[in-house]
């Protein structure tokens, strides 16, 4: 490997086959090297992702193919459970936890472990008016309760 990239149309085919090659499952570091070794050429990882930070359509197009990494990453995990034997379980089990957190990263969307909960429609708020003079039996239920009317009051909420 003797010569180094410059020229952008060379760079573009570069990003595209980078893509290509992740798209299929393969790191961007994976695919970089066997490009570099098939161009005959000095081309490192970081390089191309700074050319692909640097181009807004190469950077859409590495966020949309990262999902496809994450679903190859998780198939590939799948694949080495299925084959998984006795001799090979404790490396395998390595493999695919790997394979799990990359997949992960890659689309934390669907296969991250944060779940979002979404709530639509209104919200009631219930408030009970505890009057001064009242015997006040249980605190807690006491404290609660004016905790609620201060955070409605400071919302805004009116009744």
């Amino acid at each position: 490997m003797s010569k180094t990239v410059t020229k952008p149309d060379a760079r573009t085919e570069i990003v595209e086959a980078v893509l290509d090659g992740m798209a299929e499952g393969h790191t961007l570091q994976e695919t970089v090297k066997r490009v570099a070794r098939l161009r005959g050429e000095t081309i490192t990882p970081g390089a191309v992702r700074r050319w692909i930070v640097a181009e807004e359509a190469w950077f859409l197009r590495y966020q949309r193919t990262k999902t496809l990494l994450g679903q190859a990453f998780a198939e590939e995990a799948i694949l080495v459970a299925r084959e998984s034997t006795s001799s090979t379980t404790a490396m395998d089990r390595v493999l695919i936890e790997t394979l799990k957190w990359a997949a992960a990263k890659a689309n934390p969307v669907e296969y991250g472990e944060k779940q979002t909960v979404e709530h639509q429609g209104t919200q009631t708020l219930q408030v009970r008016v505890v009057e001064d003079d009242a015997p006040v039996r249980n605190t807690k239920a006491l404290q609660s309760a004016m905790v609620a009317s201060t955070l409605a009051v400071s919302a805004g909420v009116r009744g």
